[in-house]
């Protein structure tokens, strides 16, 4: 399934968190560890300047009167601005969300990063939730693809998202 299919059934379904699981890979075979990935703040400037290149060019075509055109930009702003705050705040709290499913998950399994990575993903562009894509370890690496196929093992990793997940509501949302 397309990422743009997977968000909008996120967003349809007017989700809290969007978690996307998977397995990385390397051509290094001695790599391992558990990392989690979080939105990138460049990405969110970019689309940010992009929303506010489509609303300034709203107001350049739309020309009635000067006192309509000085309303429209200042609505322009203003949207940008809730924009911008929204973005960040979405962006936080897919930062905190992971940091605290990363303290779960450090007790089960070594941690590739033991902060979260930042980057740009599909997955994780969404104005809408905080997003994170969690990669439970290397499949490249004979030890971990042993553990990764693992039905306990992969509990395990289950229920310590469970927790993260359960602190982050408890934490920010009651």
């Amino acid at each position: 399934m397309s990422i743009s299919k997977r968000t909008k059934i996120a967003q349809e379904n007017k989700v809290n968190v969007l978690i996307s699981i998977h397995t990385n890979s390397s051509k290094n075979s001695n790599m391992s560890g558990l990392s989690i990935w979080v939105l990138s703040k460049k990405k969110n400037s970019s689309k940010l300047t992009d929303l506010s290149r489509k609303n300034i060019n709203n107001i350049k075509t739309f020309k009635i009167n000067q006192y309509h055109i000085f309303n429209k930009m200042i609505h322009s702003r203003l949207k940008n601005i809730i924009l911008n705050v929204k973005f960040n705040h979405i962006r936080e709290s897919g930062y905190v969300l992971a940091k605290n499913i990363i303290q779960e998950l450090k007790h089960i399994h070594s941690l590739y990063k033991v902060h979260p990575i930042h980057a740009n993903f599909g997955i994780l562009k969404s104005p809408y939730y905080p997003s994170i894509l969690i990669e439970t370890g290397f499949i490249s690496n004979k030890l971990e693809e042993k553990k990764l196929s693992n039905k306990y093992y992969q509990n395990i990793i289950v229920h310590s998202i469970y927790l993260g997940l359960k602190r982050y509501f408890f934490k920010n949302c009651i």
